[in-house]
């Protein structure tokens, strides 16, 4: 669908809720209209004698949270205990107005809030910073199950005493707390299956939560555990290393005779036309086991003191495989080829070579937090607070990675872009066996990586001291101060250049034993027909043992990757902070008026360490490698400071008993993210897709001023219609500045972030929630709760490689949200579906080249039974209507990446008393 079109679908759809939320709302309207005649107090009391539980309950909190804030908040809730209903918190928080999320193969990972991606937004978790195993500041939300999780709240605009620092948002995540909990003693647990379709595999999951506390309330623990194994698999294309421009007169044809890639005499010269640098069809497995901790320890010795302790661990272990092809173009003669504008869109080879890559990356990830705090009220108007936590964040794995690459020789190979499908069509044959993708004929050692990849430590420990001063019954006075310090260590190993080719001749034949077809068959069902659906799977430890075997025989000693100092780096960053605020009761006539206002001074100084080398010389080799001569490395440091002034001021008017208009105005910071700022490198040899990238440590943080507006109303007690609308002017700005460097004989794409212009941004948000409990028995178990989100922005930076402009990262135009519930007789359906158009992923990706994530939509949908208040049985379905993940290179003729992550169903049992 044109981009038009997805506008006019979202416009209609966004038009048709609104008609039913009118309709709702008047039907609604009467009913309460009835009940008030029965008198206010009637009302409240039933209020308080009716236990609302489930989805109603969730939403009512969530409310009430947004209805008694201050500053622009939005929440999610549990359900019930220890119940979120999705996969982690992010797919959770994509509910809420001005957000979504971006998928990573099925999951929800990173949270975009009005525009602004993961690396703008804070999460915190209790007040807390909280590491990442990420390389910069973005937090992963795959690492953190939601049954740990009791909810959060997203703050949209700042206070001065809310602790992180965002252009975006700041998301506080809340753990479970027993001591002001109902009831003394609570539990719920469950346990299910989740089946995925693509892998055809059952996973368990099991989880459990308790609370109890005295009757007194002056002692209570809590604890939240959960486990879960799965074992996924998508089908994936790429475009392995994107794609390149080339002219027939580049030295990647051969024009000095040296064996290689070369131009048939039925190909006419041709000029920077842009053409894939390799097909890669693979198949993405993914082992996950996961489990995770949080408890709290509350201690109230007496009713002005109260101690909590906070806790909360979590382990992941991913274990992936990438079984694939890779058609790579740098050998054989090019005999056919259409060219469209400056689009190779089929070409065909003959005499080439097609290589398989195997690749095995083992990623560990622990993340942890402890805290203490300590609330002390001296006297009735005093209330202090002190709070102190360290949280640490560890990856782990990379000397268990291994990727190989295998070769097929003397292989005519061709694809075709004409059929305007995001799967490119290929093929190719061997004019000396049959069946050559499966075949365990003619197949030779090439290329291996034995370990490799980043380890990452991340620790954070934080100080904090908060006064609360009530000076008068409506003036409340704020001042307090934190310090924090971070250390991000990124600890990379590779092998050194020139011994990652086991054989770059591909002249040794590796025994047919090692071979069988994978039989998964490549998108069944899906994708054109004329595409190669199998091919050959092994191990990559056997294989490298064959290797091994040849080396010793020949007299040549391969080695595993060892550490990297110029892949290493340490950035050290500390701030100090202070701030003062005040809240502010008035009227305006006989309208409450409350104003928040508060200044934060935030101080930080940071130093970065590590290593840096430079390319001497690089040539072609002819047989599909570069070969490489890199300098020694260099020991280097960096220092740098910053302070910021952040003012803000909040508005609350109740206009009505049930209408709210508020405004808000800040000036905001987000700091670089950390692997900007490393020194660190990156260096990338493979022929086409020779590329450097590296940090840059004098980078000033995003700063913007923001306003915006918004208007409530709370038609009943769980109901809410609201609207905002936001701009947003950022001072500065962090892009990526990519620019060829000639060495030798090869063109590097040498990429750096740089401080760059500014940009406006602007929007506005809708957001509507019912319960119809005014309908007739049984539609009163009716419920919906939907947001429509558009973001306008005039960042306009240029590529200088594609030669085209680009906005921000995360930016998607518009998208909605729509959930529909019933919750009665025991019966709790949800429908959801949640859909954003297309974003700029990455502004500077493969070869430089800008990368967009396409236009997604989700359907999900969950079923549960009260079988007794105790006993409740659950299904759930992600991806219902299958959808496809999409990420195109400058326009969406050119695939980057097209995914089928399939739909996954579960089922299983709760339990509660």
């Amino acid at each position: 669908m044109s981009k038009e079109g997805r506008l006019r679908s979202a416009a209609t759809t966004a038009l048709l809720f609104s008609a039913a939320s009118v309709l709702a709302l008047a039907t609604s309207a009467q009913a309460q209209e009835a009940a008030a005649d029965t008198g206010a107090s009637e009302a409240v009391d039933a209020e308080n004698v009716i236990i609302v539980a489930g989805i109603r309950a969730s939403q009512k909190a969530s409310i009430d949270i947004k209805r008694d804030s201050i500053a622009v908040v939005d929440s999610i809730v549990a359900e019930d205990l220890g119940k979120l209903p999705d996969q982690n918190v992010a797919e959770s928080l994509q509910r809420i107005a001005g957000v979504t999320i971006e998928r990573n193969r099925g999951e929800g990972r990173y949270i975009t809030v009005r525009g602004f991606g993961p690396k703008f937004n804070a999460v915190t978790v209790n007040g807390r910073t909280l590491a990442t195993d990420n390389n910069g500041r973005e937090f992963s939300f795959d690492v953190m199950p939601s049954e740990i999780i009791a909810g959060a709240d997203v703050y949209k605009s700042p206070q001065a005493n809310i602790n992180g620092a965002s252009i975006g948002a700041t998301v506080d995540v809340k753990t479970l707390r027993a001591i002001d909990q109902k009831d003394e003693f609570s539990f719920a647990g469950s346990a299910g299956q989740m089946w995925a379709e693509l892998a055809d595999k059952f996973n368990p999951e099991i989880s459990g939560v308790a609370s109890w506390r005295n009757a007194d309330k002056t002692l209570g623990i809590s604890l939240s555990a959960v486990y879960t194994e799965r074992q996924t698999r998508n089908d994936e294309f790429t475009i392995g290393a994107g794609h390149v421009y080339r002219s027939s007169t580049d030295s990647y044809y051969n024009a000095g005779g040296v064996p290689g890639a070369r131009i048939g005499p039925d190909v006419a010269p041709f000029t920077r036309v842009s053409m894939p640098s390799n097909l890669s069809p693979f198949f993405f497995e993914r082992n996950l086991k996961r489990y995770g901790f949080s408890g709290s320890l509350q201690f109230r010795p007496t009713e002005t003191l109260t101690v909590s302790l906070d806790g909360l661990y979590s382990k992941a272990d991913f274990k992936e495989q990438q079984t694939g092809l890779s058609y790579d173009f740098s050998g054989g003669t090019l005999v056919e080829q259409v060219v469209e504008g400056q689009e190779a869109v089929y070409q065909r080879y003959q005499g080439g070579f097609v290589d398989q890559i195997l690749q095995y990356d083992h990623r560990k990830v622990m993340t942890n937090q402890f805290g203490a705090n300590v609330e002390w009220k001296p006297t009735e108007t005093l209330k202090m607070r002190f709070d102190a936590s360290r949280s640490k964040a560890e990856r782990r794995g990379k000397e268990d990675n291994l990727f190989t690459t295998i070769r097929r020789k003397n292989i005519d190979l061709w694809f075709d872009r004409r059929s305007g499908s995001p799967i490119y069509e290929y093929g190719f044959s061997s004019p000396t066996y049959p069946n050559a993708a499966t075949s365990p004929d003619g197949i030779t050692a090439h290329y291996y990586i034995w370990g490799g990849g980043t380890d990452v430590d991340d620790k954070i420990e934080e100080y904090r001291f908060d006064n609360e001063w009530e000076a008068t019954s409506n003036l409340t006075l704020f001042a307090g101060g934190m310090y924090s310090r971070r250390t991000k260590t990124l600890t990379g190993d590779e092998m050194p250049f020139g011994e990652q080719c086991a054989y770059c001749g591909s002249d040794r034949v590796l025994p047919g034993y090692l071979f069988q077809p994978t039989n998964r068959n490549f998108f069944q069902g899906g994708g054109p027909s004329n595409i190669i659906r199998d091919w050959v799977i092994y191990s990559p430890q056997q294989l490298v043992s064959v290797i091994d075997q040849f080396a010793a025989e020949d007299g040549i000693a391969f080695n595993p990757a060892v550490f990297s100092p110029s892949a290493s780096s340490v950035v050290d960053e500390k701030v100090k902070i202070g701030y003062v605020m005040a809240n502010f009761r008035t009227s305006l006539g006989s309208m409450p008026l409350t104003i928040n206002a508060g200044l934060r001074y935030e101080g930080t100084t940071y130093t970065s360490t590590g290593a840096s080398r430079t390319v001497l010389s690089a040539q072609p080799n002819g047989q599909g490698q570069n070969i490489i001569v890199v300098s020694p490395v260099v020991p280097v440091g960096f220092k740098g400071k910053y302070n910021d002034w952040l003012p803000s001021v909040n508005i609350k008017l109740e206009a009505t008993n049930d209408l709210i208009l508020r405004l808000a105005a800040s000036k905001v910071m987000t700091r670089p993210t950390l692997t900007d700022l490393s020194p660190r490198q990156s260096i990338q040899t493979n022929p086409g897709n020779e590329t450097i990238s590296r940090g840059n440590p004098d980078l000033q943080p995003f700063r913007a001023k923001q306003i915006e507006a918004g208007v409530e109303w709370y038609f009943n007690a769980s109901s809410l219609l609201s609207a905002a609308a936001f701009y947003k002017k950022i001072d500065s700005f962090v892009t990526l500045v990519t620019t060829p460097q000639l060495v030798d004989q090869v063109t590097f794409q040498v990429t750096v972030p740089d401080n760059g212009k500014g940009a406006t941004v602007k929007g506005f948000e809708l957001g509507y929630r019912q319960a119809f409990t005014g309908l007739p028995a049984p539609f009163d178990g009716l419920g919906v709760q939907t947001s429509f989100n558009y973001t306008k922005s005039n960042a306009n930076y240029t590529n200088q490689v594609a030669g085209v402009s680009y906005g921000l990262e995360g930016l998607s135009k518009t998208s909605y949200s729509l959930v529909g519930f019933y919750e009665k007789y025991g019966l709790q359906a949800r429908v959801a579906y949640t859909w954003r158009d297309n974003f700029l992923q990455v502004a500077s990706g493969r070869n430089g080249e800008p990368e967009y994530f396409a236009a997604y939509g989700q359907l999900d949908a969950g079923l549960s039974y009260e079988v007794t208040p105790q006993f409740t049985i659950f299904a759930d379905a992600l991806n219902l209507n299958d959808a496809k993940e999409f990420i195109y290179s400058v326009s969406e003729d050119r695939t980057k990446e097209y995914r089928r992550t399939g739909r996954r169903f579960s089922g299983g049992v709760r339990v509660r008393f």
